[in-house]
């Protein structure tokens, strides 16, 4: 590998983002910039930024932001030993469109990946040639991917490589699935595996960090896990999927874990089953009859089940770290795609512009990271790939919407409290451009969508975090409603500086 100015001690940036979402501070006047300059913490130290570190990405696919309560080695060994960002943000909040911001740095609207399906979705929809591991290669790092990778991978040509990856063990459609039976394009040759397909995961990414740690090159190691998606196998205790109105599915669990939060109950939250007023989502009005209800607790109940195998994984990746003597040179992340709402507002699901679909955990630790903080800064998927190329002093060939965050991350600056990210959702068979709704979000104070026929949903987030009271229509806020428009049109079609 070709080594551009290598540190004397090898640095490890795992980056296993999963749960925390990232907020501003305080309401700025109407009118007011929406930019204001990064404010420097007084008396906070400023730790320099790893000099070329190994970074591992961990992500999880469909995790809430408060699923993270159920996974106590991610929160232990990662959240408490860094930070937790309460308010970060899946600007796209659906699987193809958020992985393929997570490789590029740009939003759904730039990177032209749309959906999961359609001319506009998956895996076809997306150009991977000018993506962070390119940017990472051509800087001196080794460059892994194990798991899922977008969606419709493998349907066209099951041997096909990304451009970019040192190594490359990727799940083959429709077999990603299939928690039973992992079939995987391992640098070309497919392999069949027989395990849980988490834990299968987890021994292909724990041969990666031992073999590396003998290496003198830096590294990048990206671990996508299915859990929670829904997949089979179906199970004799699964619910039925359909009932009127609502389709409920399950993801398949460990036989270890089978059961083991049987008496976990669905959010106690005020907005379960609860619909807005005159609300964008039509399938939010229709009624879940009891059984229904009690079908969707038990794919919840499903949903952490198939957590605790990532957990376990987790915790593998640090002990492999630590035992090789790279965990102090680590910088460890967990995030995930999107959200997932179970009930919440009606839905069951993801893609609309509610806090449980929009709002992803994460937590990050390493090297010039604090321990124990809370990061109340927004933090968006984009952020991610330009944070890490920032880092790794890797250029980015591609023009991209996010900024580097290593400073907010590393207690040294505060970032504007009204950071404005640009949200917007497509069908799930993207066959055009069309919006199902775009909005911004402003910090953590306001949500703003409308819809193509015109409907509108504002939330005032810091007096109804539940996003209960719609106040589009509400007189009182037609001056409040004028200044999202206007942002919601200024960032609609943002590209680099502009989203910035």
């Amino acid at each position: 590998m070709i080594t551009l100015g290598r540190p004397p001690q090898k640095l490890t940036a795992v980056l296993t983002l999963a749960a925390c979402a990232v907020a501003g501070k305080g309401i700025a006047p109407i009118g007011a910039s929406s930019s204001a300059a990064p404010v420097q913490v007084e008396g906070a130290a400023s730790p320099a930024a790893p000099s070329r570190p190994n970074i591992l990405l961990v992500t999880v696919d469909d995790a809430a932001a408060s699923d993270l309560r159920w996974m106590p080695k991610v929160r232990r060994l990662i959240g408490d030993q860094g930070v937790r960002v309460t308010n970060a943000l899946a600007p796209t909040p659906l699987c193809v469109p958020a992985r393929a911001t997570l490789l590029s740095g740009q939003y759904a609207h730039n990177h032209g990946a749309l959906g999961i399906r359609g001319r506009h979705g998956s895996v076809r929809s997306f150009d991977d040639r000018r993506t962070l591991p390119t940017w990472l290669r051509r800087a001196g790092y080794d460059t892994y991917f194990v798991g899922k990778y977008l969606n419709g991978y493998g349907r066209n040509s099951k041997r096909y490589v990304p451009p970019g990856w040192t190594g490359w063990q990727g799940s083959i459609d429709p077999f990603t699935y299939n928690y039973a039976r992992t079939v995987t394009n391992r640098n070309g040759t497919i392999v069949r595996d027989e395990r849980y397909s988490t834990d299968s995961f987890a021994r292909m990414a724990n041969r990666v960090l031992r073999r590396e740690a003998k290496d003198a090159d830096p590294f990048y190691l990206w671990v996508n896990y299915v859990a929670p998606h829904k997949g089979g196998p179906r199970e004799r205790d699964d619910p039925r999927r359909r009932f009127a109105g609502h389709t409920i599915d399950t993801p398949a669990v460990a036989e270890r874990h089978r059961n083991s939060f049987r008496h976990l109950a669905l959010p106690d939250v005020p907005s379960l089953f609860r619909t807005p007023g005159r609300s964008i989502v039509n399938a939010s009005q229709r009624p879940w009859a009891k059984r229904a209800r009690a079908a969707l607790r038990e794919s919840y109940q499903q949903r952490i089940e198939s957590l605790q195998a990532v957990d376990e994984a987790v915790g593998s990746h640090l002990r492999v770290l630590r035992r090789t003597g790279q965990l102090r040179n680590t910088i460890v992340a967990f995030t995930s795609d999107n959200g997932f709402l179970v009930g919440q507002h009606n839905l069951n699901g993801k893609l609309w512009f509610y806090q449980e679909s929009v709002q992803v955990p994460l937590v990050i630790r390493g090297p010039g990271i604090p321990r124990g903080r809370t990061v109340d800064d927004v933090v968006t998927h984009a952020d991610l790939p330009v944070t890490f190329a920032a880092l790794a002093q890797a250029r980015p060939n591609r023009r991209v919407d996010g900024t580097d965050v290593w400073p907010v991350l590393s207690g040294q600056v505060v970032s504007s409290p009204q950071r404005v990210v640009p949200i917007a959702a497509y069908p799930i068979t993207a066959r055009t451009t069309r919006r199902l709704y775009s909005g911004v979000r402003v910090g953590n104070d306001w949500s703003y969508a409308v819809a193509p026929s015109g409907v509108e949903e504002i939330y005032d987030l810091r007096r109804d975090r539940y996003q209960l009271t719609n106040l589009a229509r509400d007189p009182r806020f037609a001056e409040r409603r004028a200044w999202l428009r206007g942002l919601a049109r200024q960032y609609r079609d943002c590209a680099g500086e502009q989203c910035r």
